[in-house]
């Protein structure tokens, strides 16, 4: 058939079927839908919740509007709690965080109100046909011909299923695969739970803007309020076994009330428990609980779609959603095509294929995976095992609910939308991919593997180079020596002595005298300028700003949770072992820590404001005022060891007193007081530049100087001063060794920040937020090391690196 004249045959007027005509409306495309039951939209007892990707759909076929008038008000607290009614999680402000994150809210009603908007935004109606029960479907070679329940016959070119688990077109497709495959075997429908869903009047205690999920041991539950004074509620039992395909027990009248029976006293609330909702029901089903996702969608003509196809768990309620996505990827790649064929007098079968296979292809994976998340969380909501009622009580609640928030988000952004037609214009935090510069990927496993061992390898080298080679040389020997004498020979045998007062302590002051002992004769300048400038540079243009960076990292709260959270924790390793050594591990911790593909949005990058001011105070105050005394105060001021000995521990106090600054400025607030606003509007981005910029300017200038100095001056040179000559070769003196100490540890640190630099790059081209050639970063990259130093480089980079994940590139921003 020309393309003009292309038709697509609908089997069932679900939500799927009804979004897939639409769709197809707006699309210029000819479309009939049969639907089985006598009229559109009947009453079936079940509930939905439209979430954030779904809307998104619904936006772009005109219905959002429509949608939210029919609900009194969305979704704005989500509850998780114990078997005993007690709160274990509460995201307050859900739908603020929802709206801002991804553009749109929650609601929760039923099913038959998201089909009945559906219907009202179909202009021919007279295409939707009601008791039409399809029977049979015959693929021909050039279309197909569907035959109902009366007899009636259809012709069209394709046939799209949207007619549930029971599916008559996914039947059909089946026996059409297996006449060309005999050996095929038919897709496994696993069943462990049964569900126990319905709708009563109004429960007192179930407020209208919660959504409930209780856990419980082997079952758990949900409960929401919605439009005109009604609850909607589940119950998922774990049956004690799986059942596959049609094997399945009774579920009838007596087993039902059974059932209702044995959970009566399961609590919903502190208040309510589920006998409420049982007796105050006005109808109720129960039904098994099918996951899967078929491994074969279509033939030549005839594809499925909705439950169908792939069938998830309600629990987290991403079956409805991911139905309209499969509509959204089907309707495009059948635009595509036609768009492809519009001069030709017919559409070959192959071509018909081929755009069904893309369709699979795209969905396929995305549908496994979160038919997999739905069943992960009803074990955890079921509590299956030992270790996750461990989790579900204890853990999982100490996390927060930001956790819980970004658990939630995660299911959202991989979602599929219309690509012909307009996306309504709503300001999000967290880009649906498709709206990215470019599609991101899931991370390689061997880049995962490589970054392991490369960065691991390179700490281990950093252990050879500082300590191995320090001990052939002669210079930990010599440290040896200097503190079991107590004097510095070459620092006109000035006396070791312990500070404040921390002979009381021997571990302690042998720790801190041996500290001494390595830092006095390079900060003295026993070793000549060289020394002296090393180390004025190592601390003030690299250890600085990487400081900076720990600290920025440690407040972001995507990573309360993982191990780049504590810089003080990193700065006391960096201080124990060699910052050489801990950094290829910080850096390692990092990049394991930000795979995520929303670990890099606007809504994951924030700071409290109050910490974005005080890091800056906190590092002059804490580091910076102490590093520059400690390389300026000579050993005739008397306070030389005292110095050193302070400034051990400054790399460690920054973090805590940054913490301190922060919390004298108090809490932020939006300015109703109803709603959080920092995680999306911004507010630290002016303090996070202000502190690049004047570290920036420090770090730069002091690169510039100690190069200058060191190249101008006589008697030093800039490769004296930070590469170490005969490192393995025996050194005359306590400085000699020492300087060969810190410019190893420095050439290590420097070149880990590049590795860094160029691993961020390269997340933030997977991620899909830039496209700059990974080659030219590279020699951007070099050429900033080379004019304004590694430290000054990497702060550029991350302001930069800031701004692009505040406002990541998009396709049509």
């Amino acid at each position: 058939m020309a393309p003009q004249d292309f038709r697509v045959a609908i089997v069932g007027g679900s939500i799927a079927g009804l979004t897939l005509a639409l769709a197809l409306e707006k699309s210029g495309i000819d479309f009939v839908v049969l639907e089985a039951y006598p009229e559109i939209a009947p009453q079936v007892g079940a509930s939905i919740a439209v979430l954030p990707n779904g809307f998104r759909i619904l936006d772009q076929l005109g219905c959002y509007e429509d949608m939210l008038e029919k609900v009194n008000c969305t979704i704005d607290n989500f509850i998780i709690r114990n078997s005993d009614g007690s709160v274990l999680t509460h995201v307050k402000h859900l739908d603020h965080h929802l709206i801002q994150r991804h553009g749109y809210p929650m609601i929760f009603f039923e099913r038959r109100m998201v089909i009945e908007v559906l219907y009202k935004h179909i202009t021919q109606k007279e295409k939707v046909l009601t008791s039409r029960r399809v029977t049979e479907v015959e693929e021909r070679a050039d279309g197909v011909t569907i035959t109902t329940q009366n007899g009636e016959k259809f012709t069209a070119d394709v046939v799209i299923g949207a007619d549930g688990i029971h599916s008559t077109v996914g039947k059909e497709i089946w026996k059409m695969n297996l006449e060309k495959n005999p050996n095929a075997k038919k897709d496994d429908l696993p069943v462990q739970y049964m569900c126990l869903f319905g709708i009563s009047e109004k429960v007192p205690g179930i407020a209208e803007d919660v959504l409930h999920h209780i856990t419980n041991e082997g079952s758990s539950s949900f409960a929401a309020s919605g439009p005109n004074d009604r609850t909607y509620w589940c119950l998922f039992v774990n049956t004690g076994t799986t059942y596959h395909g049609e094997d399945l027990p009774p579920y009838d009248d007596n087993y039902i009330t059974k059932t209702a029976e044995k959970h009566s006293d399961d609590a919903i609330t502190e208040t309510v428990n589920f006998g409420d909702l049982w007796k105050r029901r006005i109808m109720s089903v129960c039904t098994p609980v099918h996951e899967y996702v078929l491994g074969t969608w279509h033939t030549k003509r005839c594809m499925v779609v909705g439950d169908a196809v792939h069938k998830f768990n309600p629990i987290i309620g991403l079956g409805g959603m991911s139905g309209m996505e499969t509509c959204a990827a089907l309707t495009n790649n059948l635009t595509t095509l036609l768009e492809s064929y519009k001069t030709s007098s017919e559409i070959p079968a192959s071509a018909i294929e081929a755009a069904f296979a893309a369709t699979q292809e795209l969905r396929k994976p995305r549908a496994s995976v979160l038919v997999d998340v739905s069943q992960q969380t009803q074990y955890r909501f079921a509590m299956e095992t030992p270790m996750l009622k461990f989790l579900n009580r204890y853990v999982y609640p100490s996390m927060g609910s930001g956790a819980t928030l970004r658990l939630l988000s995660e299911a959202y952004p991989g979602a599929t939308s219309f690509e012909k037609l307009p996306m309504p214009k709503k300001p999000r935090a967290l880009p649906y991919h498709d709206e990215l510069l470019q599609q991101p990927r899931f991370r390689n496993f061997w880049l995962n593997k490589l970054t392991l061992v490369f960065l691991f390898g390179l700490a281990l080298v950093g252990r050879h180079v500082l300590f191995t080679i320090g001990k052939a040389n002669g210079a930990f020997p010599l440290v040896r020596e200097t503190v079991v004498r107590g004097t510095f020979a070459e620092v006109g045998d000035l006396p070791l002595k312990s500070v404040f007062g921390m002979n009381k302590f021997p571990g302690i002051d042998r720790l801190l005298r041996v500290l001494t002992t390595v830092f006095l004769p390079i900060v003295a300048g026993a070793g000549g300028m060289e020394g002296r400038l090393l180390a004025g540079y190592f601390l003030v243009s690299v250890i600085l700003p990487l400081l900076a960076l720990m600290l920025v990292e440690g407040y972001r709260k995507r990573n309360t949770w993982s191990l780049v959270w504590s810089p003080a924790i990193w700065a006391t390793l960096g201080q124990l072992f060699g910052l050489g050594i801990v950094l290829p591990l910080y850096v390692l911790v990092f990049f394991y820590s930000s795979e995520g593909i929303a670990y890099w949005m606007p809504a994951e990058r924030c700071i409290p404001q109050s910490a974005s001011k005080a890091i800056l105070p906190s590092l002059i105050l804490g580091f910076l005022v102490p590093s520059v005394l400690m390389v300026l105060l000579g050993p005739e001021s008397g306070y030389l060891q005292e110095a050193i000995a302070f400034w051990q521990i400054t790399p460690i106090l920054v973090s805590p007193l940054s913490a301190l600054l922060s919390k004298l400025q108090g809490p932020e607030s939006s300015k109703n007081g109803e709603a959080p606003v920092e995680d999306y509007q911004g507010l630290d981005l002016p303090h996070l530049r202000r502190l690049y910029d004047v570290l920036f300017f420090i770090a730069a200038a002091v690169h510039v100087a100690v190069l200058g100095f060191l190249g101008l001056s006589s008697g030093t040179t800039i490769i004296g001063a930070f590469v170490p000559m005969n490192p393995g070769s025996p050194v005359s003196s306590l400085a000699a060794g020492m300087k060969i100490f810190f410019q190893f540890d420095l050439l290590l640190v420097v070149f880990t920040i590049f590795v860094w630099v160029v691993l961020n790059i390269g997340e933030m081209k997977r991620v899909g937020i830039i496209k700059s050639p990974l080659l030219k970063a590279i020699v951007g990259l070099l050429l900033g090391f080379l004019l304004v130093g590694p430290g000054a480089t990497i702060l550029a980079f991350w302001e930069w690196r800031e701004d692009v994940m505040a406002r990541p590139g998009l396709k049509n921003p």
